[in-house]
């Protein structure tokens, strides 16, 4: 009877707090967030300017689906453990599935970067400066890269040094790869000694090269992906047909049965969890980025350019509600 109480109340309260996020309360005087406010907007929404529609949407559903089945599953089954589990399912199970699909959009962008820097050396063969041949690359950029390429162009137009809008362009990024080919145009941004389209059409090939090797490492860790996924949706087939079967799942309606299916759901997890480490690929450091922890002071341009960063952060921090 106690069970049927509580699983009443936790619907009525998720039923409640799902009605007050739908429609949103009164609006309060506006305050500047936490850091800790966000760390976790960033964490629920992936970002902590305005989230994406779909994500708001996603989200939501998450919700509904967290709200409803953890008091029908404890219902149903009569373990009070699913009550935490089906709402761990509901949010981890989507972010699994992305995980451990295809991670080629880091590739697509060198190949993408490849062809750009073979682009710039063409053109500087050609004749033109360097500050105006990347800014008329936006013309010709290639898709993967083009919201970078643009975001580069119009620094440049607003009068940043050429050497400040490449790192900005590095940080866009993110990759160690593709600071080969930055710091060779920074180099040449502050040395205008010849040589700079030969060593672009190198770097070109070079980076193809490692977006072929890239392709064949991607492709070796997509099977041990597979695995992983194929193997957490049979584990969870196996537990919701067995949910079905009564005597199967008495001996866990018991404290003692609670404890042993927790260790045992969180051995599965952690198992899942070891597999999926091996399918990753860890990042190689960038070389092309400012050391906070140095002492050393940067140069007027660069200071100023971080200085703009930070009071740009702190004014997306700021506008967030």
């Amino acid at each position: 009877m106690i069970e049927y109480l509580l699983c009443g109340t936790a619907l009525a309260t998720g039923l409640a707090c799902l009605v007050l996020f739908i429609t949103g309360r009164p609006e309060s005087a506006p305050d500047s967030p936490s850091a800790t406010a966000l760390r976790f907007r960033t964490a629920w929404y992936g970002s902590v300017g305005a989230p994406d529609p779909d994500m708001v949407r996603q989200r939501r559903i998450q919700l509904l689906l967290a709200g409803v089945g953890a008091p029908a599953a404890w219902l149903f089954t009569g373990i009070p453990l699913t009550a935490l589990v089906i709402p761990a399912l509901v949010f981890v199970l989507p972010w699994f599935l992305r995980s451990t699909s295809s991670h080629d959009a880091p590739i697509v962008r060198l190949e993408a970067l490849a062809e750009w820097t073979q682009r710039l050396s063409d053109r500087l063969v050609a004749g033109g400066g360097l500050e105006q041949v990347i800014s008329t690359s936006v013309n010709t950029a290639p898709e993967a890269l083009e919201a970078e390429i643009k975001a580069l162009s119009g620094r440049l137009q607003s009068r940043w040094r050429l050497e400040d809008a490449l790192r900005a362009l590095g940080n866009d990024m993110g990759d160690a790869t593709a600071d080969k080919v930055l710091a060779a145009l920074v180099l040449r941004a502050g040395d205008h000694g010849p040589g700079l389209a030969r060593a672009l059409a190198d770097l070109a090939e070079s980076v193809r090269e490692e977006v072929r090797q890239r392709r064949a490492i991607e492709a070796d860790r997509a099977k041990h992906r597979a695995t992983v996924r194929w193997m957490t949706i049979i584990i969870i087939v196996v537990v919701v047909a067995g949910a079905f079967d009564t005597t199967y799942i008495r001996p866990y309606k018991s404290p003692v049965g609670e404890l042993v299916l927790g260790v045992v759901l969180a051995g599965m997890v952690a198992v899942v969890a070891w597999m999926q480490t091996m399918s990753k690929q860890r990042p190689v450091p960038r070389f092309l980025e400012p050391d906070r922890r140095s002492t050393v002071k940067l140069p007027a341009g660069e200071a100023t350019a971080e200085r703009a960063a930070e009071q740009a952060a702190a004014t997306v921090g700021g506008g967030v509600r």
